[in-house]
């Protein structure tokens, strides 16, 4: 049996629920043909390592990433750090050889994940950015009805993500995100990213882009509170995409309807064992018919997990990061491609870029 170890720079909260999700993937897979050892982690506080080593089991924890980039027993680099440090690791990481695993987004600009694209394409490892949302059931089932044709012609859509974490600003802890510098923007980049993937994954890449931004919370107006993006895809379909940390009201709840000529799709995450699901063909008389949306049970049915819980049990958010993870390492262990990749990650880079140019501008911009 193969091994691979594993490096994690930044125990943050995602750098905890990526090692979670190393150690709860054998309770979910029995497929994966290699054993993962979770070398070390990078952390800035020794409070945070030593916690890091006594709840993930980590060999060793160290203040710098290099320590575990040099290291020929780490293989593979998960990428947990703030939005500036991205390009640094990941370009250094490359130039070694390991797999990258890289929370979104991919780099602060477009400028650096072009170069770290261009990189990961001729270094022969695998690299993947952290896009969780694909690989919700209900969402892999989307996926299916619209290759398959049941949507028929996409004419509209919309797509939001949204908190509330704003809504009460001196309530609010300090976050790094809400500093221009280290996140290269607020909620388009934070939120954003996501729905702009998904919406890519499903409806197909956008052309041209008109967005709004609203700030409420930061002093130099830069980490936008509030992104309503108006998109056309390439087809021709129209949509909206909406990101918000003012949504009263919120937890962290992602949204999507996509409505089409034969039918209509829905999702909400606050009810995740779900995709509702209208036909136009079903028959709606007499007195409606059968035709109404469907709720179609999609639970935790992913046709890859053979261990616990069983499929019929309710999902839950961090699922998610487990399929995800997951899917990375079926890609090293079986020398498949890596998705979403690095270039999915940077063209959600370029056309947050976009969003922020013709939010500034006032004018629609062509991508």
């Amino acid at each position: 049996m193969k091994e691979y170890g594993v490096g994690i720079a930044g125990y943050g909260f995602i750098g905890k629920v990526h090692a979670f999700a190393y150690r709860a993937i054998p309770f979910y897979y029995d497929d994966i043909p290699a054993k993962i050892n979770l070398v070390g982690v990078c952390a800035q506080s020794i409070q945070t390592r030593e916690k890091a080593i006594a709840q993930a089991g980590f060999q060793f924890a160290t203040d710098h990433y290099t320590e575990l980039i040099k290291r020929k027993d780490i293989h593979i680099i998960n990428c947990c750090l703030p939005n500036h440090l991205h390009y640094e690791l990941v370009k250094h990481a490359l130039n070694e050889g390991k797999h990258i695993y890289c929370d979104k987004p991919l780099a602060l600009n477009s400028k650096q994940a072009e170069e770290l694209t261009f990189l990961a394409k001729n270094s022969g490892v695998k690299c993947q950015i952290v896009f969780q949302l694909r690989f919700f059931p209900a969402i892999m089932r989307a996926k299916q009805l619209i290759e398959e044709g049941f949507l028929g012609k996409i004419n509209f859509f919309r797509f939001l993500y949204l908190h509330s974490s704003c809504v009460k600003q001196s309530k609010k802890a300090y976050s790094w995100k809400a500093e221009f510098e280290k996140v290269g923007g607020g909620v388009l980049v934070d939120l954003g990213s996501h729905i702009i993937d998904l919406a890519r994954y499903l409806v197909g890449d956008f052309s041209s882009i008109y967005a709004k931004t609203k700030n409420y919370t930061s002093p130099d107006k830069r980490t936008d509170d509030i992104a309503i993006l108006n998109v056309e895809t390439v087809s021709g379909s129209a949509g909206i995409l909406e990101a918000s940390k003012m949504a009263t009201g919120t937890n962290d709840e992602v949204r999507f309807e996509i409505y089409g000529s034969e039918g209509a799709l829905a999702f909400n995450s606050m009810e995740p064992n779900w995709l509702l699901a209208y036909d136009m063909r079903d028959p709606d008389s007499p007195i409606g018919g059968l035709r109404g949306y469907k709720k179609i049970e999609t639970v935790q049915r992913y046709p890859d997990a053979t261990g616990i819980p069983l499929p019929k049990f309710s999902i839950g958010w961090i699922r998610s990061h487990i399929a995800c993870l997951h899917s990375f390492l079926y890609s090293i262990v079986n020398d498949k491609p890596a998705s979403p990749s690095f270039e999915d990650g940077l063209i959600v880079q370029k056309i947050i870029e976009a969003g922020y140019e013709s939010a500034r501008t006032g004018k629609t911009v062509q991508l």
